[in-house]
Formats: structure tokens, sequence, C-alpha cells
């Protein structure tokens, strides 16, 4: 057997006077007794710190009527709880908020009445591509469908008929023969919806005196209003749209689509 050195020859700890005693045995195990200590007395990394417990809130029965309520209760306080703060003082108008702006409307209604005057001229390309209000067109197409309903004409289906598949023409038509971009189709069909004016004042006669019946004089204010509807939305796009050198091409689509309104707002 291995003979056991004495514990003499390992040293001793000066400062805590205790003795670390080590032995080896055959399978090669060793034990270090006492407490390791620093050069300042203390022990190195300290007694292990006790475990608090915590306490943990049982869970609520699936039948309990009281857990159900405060369940209930929390749920109500965030739903009325607001996510942010509302800025009432500096909220815009609702008229604003639904892009109805009566300044922009009143412009391009004169601009469509007088296509070759100082109100078409003052327009800016902008305000017409870019500011493609709906509310002016809505109200022209309602205003043709009431006045034909006064002559004794359900056409609400005939009048948003046309008004949508001739949008729908016009937008793909223009998109091919722009050469500056795409052109938006709430833009078509707010220029289209402007134009519509006169025709709208058309139908005011006709539920007034009945234009057939005026022979040739009905025959001429029906043509008179299909190419003053014509010249003004040519005049739109061409302005709206930089479409200059093909205003004529524009024109041509657009006086069929105005001669449909005029024809089931005569016969």
């Amino acid at each position: 057997p291995t003979p056991i050195p004495p514990a003499s020859a390992f040293g001793s700890n000066p400062n805590s006077g205790s003795t670390n005693q080590m032995s080896l045995g055959g399978s090669n195990s060793f034990e270090i007794g006492g407490a390791m200590s620093g050069s300042m007395g203390g022990p190195i990394g300290g007694a292990p710190a006790a475990a608090v417990p915590t306490a943990t809130a049982p869970a609520p029965h699936v039948f309990d009527p009281n857990a159900a309520a405060a369940k209930k209760n929390t749920d109500d306080t965030n739903a009325m709880t607001p996510a942010f703060e509302e800025d009432y003082d500096n909220e815009p108008p609702l008229l604003e908020e639904l892009g109805v702006n009566f300044p922009h409307i009143y412009s391009k209604s004169k601009a469509v009445l007088f296509p070759y005057g100082k109100h078409a001229k003052s327009l800016d390309s902008g305000l017409i591509e870019n500011d493609a209000d709906l509310a002016g067109p809505l109200a022209f197409a309602l205003g043709l469908g009431g006045e034909l309903l006064l002559s004794g004409k359900l056409h609400f289906g005939y009048v948003y008929g046309f008004g949508v598949s001739g949008c729908l023409a016009m937008t793909l038509l223009l998109n091919l023969l722009n050469p500056n971009g795409a052109v938006s189709a709430w833009t078509v069909v707010s220029i289209l919806g402007y134009a519509l004016l006169p025709v709208n004042l058309l139908a005011g006669v006709n539920a007034l005196v009945r234009v057939n019946n005026l022979g040739p004089w009905g025959m001429v204010a029906s043509v008179i209003t299909i190419a003053w509807s014509t010249m003004a939305s040519a005049r739109l796009f061409e302005r709206g749209c930089n479409m200059r050198a093909q205003r004529f091409l524009v024109a041509y689509p657009t006086a069929l689509l105005y001669s449909a309104f005029v024809m089931i707002t005569i016969f």
C-alpha cells in the first residue's frame, strides 16, 4: 500500500488557523477539510443566500362566480381605458375629414360652365389631378336622377350604369394614350362627374318643358349640351393630365358618353 504523507506536509492557513487535510485513497478521490478564507479573514463567496419563498395566488376555479365577476370587471376597465388621448381642440372639421371642400367644388363647377374662360385657366393642374374629390360628381349624379324623376322617369340605374362603365372605359383609354404616366381612376371619375353639370341643366329644363316636343330647338339644345360637356371634360383632362396633344382623341369618347346621358334625358 502507498504510504500516506503527514498533514504537516501540506501546510496550514495562517489567517484561519485551521489545517487543510487531504486524504488520498485508492479511488483517486480527495477531501479538503476546513473553510477557505481570504486575506481579510472572511469566507470567499460567503454563506449561500437563503431562498425567499414566493407566495403564488391560487388559480381561480372555473365555477367560482367571484372569479368570473372579477375578470369581467378587469376586462371592462381595460376596454374603457383609451389607448391614446384624443386632441379634440385641434380636430379638423368633419367635412374636411370627409374630403368635401366647397371652394374647390365651386372652382371646378365654374371651370365646367366656362371651359375657355379665365376660371378654367386659373385652375392649377395639381388641383385637378391630386384633388380628385367625389362629392361634386356624386351630387351631380344624384341631381340628374332626381330631375329625371321629376319628369316621370326612374332612371337611377341608367345614370349609375352609364357612369361606372364610362369611367372605367375612359380610365383604360387615358392610360393608353397618356405619355406622361398613369392616370388615376378617381381623377377620371371626378372630371367626368363635374362635366355632367350641363346635362343637369338640360334635365332641369326638361322637367319644366319637354325638350323632345320642341322640335328642332330641342335637338339644337341637346347638341349644345353634348358639345358643352365634351369641351369642359376635354379641357380638364388637357390641363389636369397634361394631354394637350391628345385632346381630340379624348374628346371623341367623352362625346359618346354624354350623348348617352342626353338621350336618356330627353327621351
